[in-house]
């Protein structure tokens, strides 16, 4: 698994932020950080499509899995099988988030262990034979922030903010697709306004919560991370307004 884990993803990512180094005009790691970040995110866009797409048609769904829910609620069993036969009929996949979610773990790993390594000449072992590798790495980013610092407050807290947009995006991706409903008795639509008040409460405090934790852990992490973690962020946020309007145009929601 190590040896699996440094060819596909440690030294591609290693020799990838080395070339965009020694091609960019300035010899800026910044940047270069940056651009392999994007050429990380572009391979995965067929992931995050399949899970967007997965998510969105959860939510269409979501009326027909609460009926069998209520109906099914003494048998397990019945219950399982019917969700799933309503998987299959609308070609959900409920696992296609876990699934992203898998391949960024050993990303994100394998992008800590670079930006540790990458002003480390003892470390460059890990280079290709057709990239050359510079004696030493200018740490600054366009002159102004030193990349190789354990931490730096304001990258910190531009990763927080990032984060903040992100969860209001992703809230608004996974509201319920709103639907003309028949008349509902007293008691049910009183039910279903506590379920609204609790969800929004939770949504609320996860909004602004999330991005003060992400915020307290980017401080703690080295400078080459928080970049990575920014860009990624940033280029998702552009990516699913995108794709969100390609899915819900193919699926006919408005």
């Amino acid at each position: 698994m190590g040896w699996l884990f440094n060819e596909l993803l440690y030294r591609p990512l290693f020799n990838s932020m080395v070339f965009f180094y020694n091609t960019i005009p300035g010899a800026n790691i910044g940047l270069a950080i940056i651009l392999t970040t994007l050429v990380v995110r572009i391979i995965m866009i067929p992931l995050y499509r399949a899970s967007i797409k997965s998510q969105r048609e959860l939510t269409i769904v979501q009326p027909i899995l609460k009926e069998i829910q209520t109906k099914y609620k003494d048998d397990r069993q019945k219950l399982t099988e019917e969700m799933m036969k309503v998987y299959k009929d609308h070609n959900v996949n409920p696992f296609a988030g876990i699934l992203l979610l898998f391949v960024q773990i050993p990303v994100l790993i394998a992008i800590y262990n670079v930006s540790l390594n990458i002003f480390t000449p003892e470390k460059y072992a890990a280079a290709y034979s057709f990239i050359t590798f510079p004696e030493s790495f200018n740490p600054t980013f366009w002159g102004l922030i030193n990349v190789s610092d354990s931490r730096n407050i304001i990258f910190a807290l531009l990763v927080g903010l990032s984060q903040y947009y992100q969860i209001k995006l992703i809230m608004k991706r996974t509201q319920p697709v709103k639907k003309k409903e028949s008349k509902k008795s007293k008691n049910k639509k009183d039910n279903k306004l506590e379920e609204l008040d609790f969800a929004t409460t939770l949504n609320k405090q996860m909004l602004f919560m999330m991005p003060i934790l992400v915020t307290i852990f980017a401080y703690t992490l080295p400078v080459t991370m928080s970049l990575y973690w920014i860009t990624t962020t940033v280029f998702t946020i552009v990516q699913e307004f995108f794709l969100i309007k390609q899915v819900d145009k193919a699926e006919g929601i408005k």
